[in-house]
C-alpha cells in the first residue's frame, strides 16, 4: 500500500492499483473537466491549463473513466465527492447512481465575478460538485449542510500557487468535516495544488 500521509508523484491511474480493497473513508477529487477546445469561450481555460501544463491533450478530455471501478474497490463504503463541469454531470450519475445505486447531491460553488465573456452562451459562473454515497450519515448543522457557496474567483491562490483550478479550501474542509471523522483515511487521486491534504491535516 502507498504509505499514508504522503503526496506521490505519478500516475494515479496506476499507482490506485497499489491500494487495497475497502482501505478509504472518503474520495474527495477535483479531476480533469471534459473542456471544448474549438468553437468555445472554455478555450481560454483550456489554453491556462496547456500553459501550466504543456500538455492540453490530457487535461482538456476529462479522465479515464475506468478509474471510478477502482474508486468503488478502494471505498470502505461508497463515500466520494467528485469536482467537475456541466459536460460530465451525466456520465458520473449514471454510473454511481444508475449503476451503484448510490444516493446523491449535486453542489455548486457560485462564482461573483466570472469571465465577462459569454460568446452568446450563459457564463461560466459555476462549478459542480457531485457527492455520492451509500450508507454514510453526515456530520452536518444546519451552518454545514447548505449545498452552494457563493464567493470570488480565487485569483490570490491561483498566483501563489501556480495553478488554473484551485479549490478554495473552505470548501474543502467543510466537505471533510461533514463526510468523515478524526484518523479517517482521505485520498485524492488528483490532488492538484494539494488543497485536500492540507484541508485533511487541519
Amino acid at each position: 500500500m502507498l504509505e499514508l500521509n504522503k503526496i506521490h508523484l505519478g500516475d494515479c491511474y496506476k499507482l490506485i492499483k497499489e491500494i487495497p480493497d475497502k482501505s478509504v473513508d472518503l474520495i474527495i477529487t477535483d479531476p480533469p473537466y471534459d473542456l471544448e477546445t474549438e468553437g468555445s469561450k472554455e478555450n481560454n481555460i483550456s489554453k491556462t491549463f496547456a500553459n501550466c501544463n504543456n500538455e492540453i491533450s490530457e487535461i482538456s478530455q476529462g479522465i479515464d473513466l475506468n478509474i471510478l471501478n477502482d474508486f468503488m474497490r478502494i471505498m470502505k463504503k461508497p463515500n466520494i465527492y467528485i469536482w467537475c463541469n456541466k459536460k460530465q454531470i451525466l456520465e458520473y450519475l449514471k454510473f454511481f447512481v444508475e449503476e451503484h445505486n448510490c444516493s446523491f447531491e449535486i453542489m455548486t460553488w457560485l462564482k461573483s465575478n466570472p469571465t465577462p465573456l459569454c460568446g452568446g452562451n450563459y457564463l461560466i459562473d459555476k462549478e459542480f460538485c457531485l457527492y455520492f454515497r451509500k450508507g454514510i450519515k453526515l456530520n452536518t448543522t444546519f451552518e454545514t449542510a447548505f449545498t452552494y457557496w457563493h464567493s470570488k474567483k480565487n485569483k490570490a491562490d491561483k498566483d501563489l500557487f501556480e495553478h488554473p483550478t484551485i479549490k478554495p479550501l473552505h470548501i474543502i474542509k467543510n466537505l471533510i468535516i461533514n463526510s468523515s471523522n478524526e484518523n479517517e483515511i482521505i485520498f485524492d487521486p488528483f490532488v492538484g495544488s494539494g488543497t485536500t491534504c492540507v484541508g485533511a491535516k487541519d
